[in-house]
């Protein structure tokens, strides 16, 4: 019985340190990404941001591609997206964006919560790409007042 207890402990403990560590890492990136926005755009230009989304990827790229964290923000010009990992850009001119609205999936992916979807036209085609936001139909009106305000 007191081997059993002990081996509870120590997986406890290893469980702990692990939980700890993760938060320390999460951490460190939040702040990268925190700053890399405030590096990028003045805070008068930034109209919504979320360091937090979740890309499901860009249709043209097909369904291959790999969900990922990072930064998304609504300036009056564009809409910007900083990939943590891979590392990757993506900048799409409100002038080039279609329609805005959510979905329940993208690329065969989905999170059982609505998504924030954007279609845009790319060196002369329709394209379209997705991610999970807190409060997407708040994402839609920014961008739809955005593109308004053009």
């Amino acid at each position: 019985m007191r081997t059993v207890l002990i081996a509870v402990g120590l997986s406890l403990a290893g469980v702990i340190c692990l939980l700890l560590f993760l938060k320390l890492v999460f951490g460190a990136i939040r702040r990268r990404l925190v700053s890399e926005v405030a590096a990028r755009f003045s805070e008068r230009d930034i109209l919504k941001q979320s360091i937090g989304a979740n890309f499901f990827g860009r249709e043209s790229k097909g369904m291959g591609q790999v969900r990922g964290n990072g930064a998304l923000v609504l300036t009056g010009q564009d809409l910007w997206f900083l990939l943590v990992v891979p590392r990757r850009e993506i900048s799409i001119p409100l002038r080039d964006v279609t329609a805005v609205g959510t979905k329940k999936s993208h690329l065969g992916k989905s999170v059982l919560r609505p998504l924030l979807h954007v279609q845009f036209r790319s060196d002369g085609r329709d394209d379209s790409i997705a991610w999970w936001v807190v409060d997407p139909d708040a994402w839609c009106t920014a961008i739809d007042h955005a593109r308004s305000s053009l």
